[in-house]
């Protein structure tokens, strides 16, 4: 981290400004390692910063699977000239482009690997702050941590060490759903964006898949399939969430490999879903691996509609609010903290 950011945070408790700590080691413009301090004597609690990341916890907790996932499959997503699928979801689920991004602040909630903050560093932000309660922020910082507008944080969606109505955009894609209180960990989210800037939000949808708007018995039983299908995922996560997270991983990394080449076999691909999988014929064995353990062993799943997602926006007084086309299986929208003629929400709230 550099020495410039201290001046957005805060300590998480109580708010209060971070002092540095003489005793700390430098790596040319940067902080390596050292301790942050809350100036308020109070309070006065040390927070370590290790591999250029501030630590403000110490631990994953309820998402520790993910900085696992991370850590083991931390280029997987990033993307290259041959797959470009983290730049084509951030189009269709948030959308702002380099002319928007540029010279800007911007802040993401769950940035894991660093997948989607790779998009944001390349579009010109002047800051790219990539937050992540797990270890996954060492995966980040190996991976990004050397780009000059790249700062990673390791903290706590609901005790966020940043200052208010600091950044002019912030957003997260498909995480929030896996906090214990993705609704808050939303506002938390809008508390740090200023009053002109921009919030963008993607979530788990209820309905997994784009079905015709014509009841019909074909669509019906298309419907009994699926509920089936989510029936029998949810099924293998009561053992697999019990599982040791290092297990599973092992499970994903040794054994989907198999179930992910026999899904390219007519008929017989079917057995896989004898197993818990997530297989995906066209991208690389590693994604397979990856979405495998991103769904069976994850402890906490919240899955929504736009019209409610709509409302949290409404209810935050976001402004120009946009329900993305984006892939079936995401709730994605974007918005606008104050605009001109702005709409008072209040009267279409429940």
């Amino acid at each position: 981290m550099k020495y410039i950011y201290i001046e957005i945070m805060c300590c998480p408790k109580c708010k209060s400004d971070l002092q540095l700590l003489k005793d700390h080691k430098i790596s040319g413009d940067r902080i390596e390692s050292g301790v942050l301090k809350c100036s308020l004597e109070s309070c006065g609690i040390g927070y370590p910063i290790i591999n250029f990341v501030p630590r403000f916890v110490d631990h994953g907790e309820y998402a520790q699977s993910f900085g696992d996932q991370w850590e083991t499959f931390a280029k997987t997503q990033i993307d290259n000239t041959q797959f470009q699928e983290t730049k084509e979801r951030w189009d269709s689920e948030i959308g702002w482009q380099e002319s928007d991004l540029n010279g800007s602040s911007v802040i993401e909630f769950g940035c894991g690997a660093g997948r989607f903050l790779d998009i944001v560093s390349k579009s010109g932000a002047s800051l790219a702050v990539g937050v992540d309660i797990t270890s996954a922020v060492d995966a980040a910082q190996n991976t990004l941590g050397k780009n000059d507008n790249i700062f990673i944080v390791q903290a706590d969606f609901f005790h966020l060490p940043f200052k208010k109505n600091y950044f002019d955009y912030a957003y997260s894609i498909g995480v929030l759903h896996h906090t214990p209180d993705p609704r808050k960990s939303f506002s938390n989210m809008v508390e740090v964006v200023n009053d002109k800037g921009e919030v963008g939000l993607s979530l788990y949808e209820i309905s997994l898949y784009e079905r015709p708007p014509l009841n019909s018995l074909l669509n019906a039983s298309k419907d009994l399939m699926w509920a089936i299908n989510m029936w029998r995922v949810e099924l293998f996560r009561i053992g697999t969430t019990r599982v040791p997270d290092k297990w599973f991983l092992s499970y994903c990394k040794y054994f989907v490999p198999i179930l992910h080449y026999l899904n390219k076999i007519p008929v017989i691909r079917y057995l896989r879903y004898l197993f818990p999988s997530t297989c995906y014929p066209n991208l690389p064995v590693e994604w397979s691996m990856l979405d495998t353990n991103d769904t069976y062993a994850t402890k906490i799943v919240h899955q929504y509609r736009h019209k409610e997602i709509f409302q949290w926006f409404m209810q935050e007084n976001i402004q120009n609010i946009i329900v993305h086309d984006s892939i079936p299986g995401w709730v994605s929208l974007t918005g606008g903290k104050t605009y001109k003629d702005a709409i008072n929400y209040k009267g279409f709230l429940k």
